[in-house]
């Protein structure tokens, strides 16, 4: 009988220790750690993120040193709710190598594609937290290839006088339906751009490859598009399906 009344109270005071240690309090040196560096918090508008396919491209709000394109630090940017929503995001522990943040499109390398905002050094080094209103952007894939390849050297020849080389209008409003699933009047039996196969659509093979000098076109297409991140892009949009 005496034992069991001392196991008894050998339990009890065992479950009196355990509920004083563990009172879901917490203690001070158990404080979250401090981010060094300094913090751009970026507000913005955008529409167009959920374009750009993954794996081979992210829409990225990044740091970058000096003549370097490639991230040093980086953060996805999420696509807003509705598009063109509001989007918020925070990029903490920028260190002194970095020289400007970006919020631009990293392929898989983290290797800056192209750009759409540029936070400078002077403005890094005003704060250690930096606020910024980046405004209502547009960051779509293909609009992107509107305004940084068919509005600053195609439509020289392809819409902005009064005709357009081949019947081919790539301006502004008119390329996509000029350039998705039309047939080709210089290649037949090919279309200009095959959904989903890029190299078979003459717009990816006149810009990479030397089918214009061959076929006699009377101008070297290749000049048009040096930048081989930027073919790889057109190839990747058409291999993804050449949406709008």
């Amino acid at each position: 009988m005496m034992r069991k009344i001392l196991y008894l109270c050998i339990f009890a005071g065992t479950l009196i220790g355990l509920t004083a240690c563990d009172d879901g309090r917490l203690y001070e040196d158990e404080s979250p750690i401090a981010v060094e560096g300094r913090t751009v918090n970026l507000l913005a508008h955008l529409s167009g993120i959920a374009s750009w396919p993954g794996p081979e491209y992210y829409v990225e709000l990044a740091g970058f040193g000096d003549d370097s394109e490639y991230a040093l630090i980086s953060k996805a940017i999420p696509a807003p709710s509705t598009e063109g929503g509001e989007v918020s995001i925070q990029l903490a522990g920028i260190k002194d190598n970095v020289k400007r943040v970006e919020l631009c499109v990293l392929n898989r390398l983290r290797k800056r594609v192209l750009s759409f905002y540029t936070i400078e050094e002077a403005d890094l080094k005003a704060s250690s937290t930096i606020n910024v209103d980046a405004g209502t952007l547009n960051v779509g894939m293909y609009h992107t290839m509107q305004e940084r390849v068919f509005n600053t050297t195609c439509v020289n020849c392809h819409g902005a006088a009064t005709s357009a080389a081949a019947g081919l209008y790539l301006t502004e409003g008119r390329s996509y339906e000029a350039l998705v699933g039309v047939p080709s009047v210089k290649m037949e039996g090919l279309h200009i751009v095959e959904p989903g196969k890029a190299d078979e659509s003459v717009l990816y093979q006149a810009l990479a490859t030397d089918v214009s000098i061959a076929e006699n076109w009377r101008y070297n297409h290749t000049a048009e598009v040096v930048n081989e991140d930027i073919l790889a892009l057109i190839r990747t949009w058409i291999n993804s399906g050449a949406k709008e």
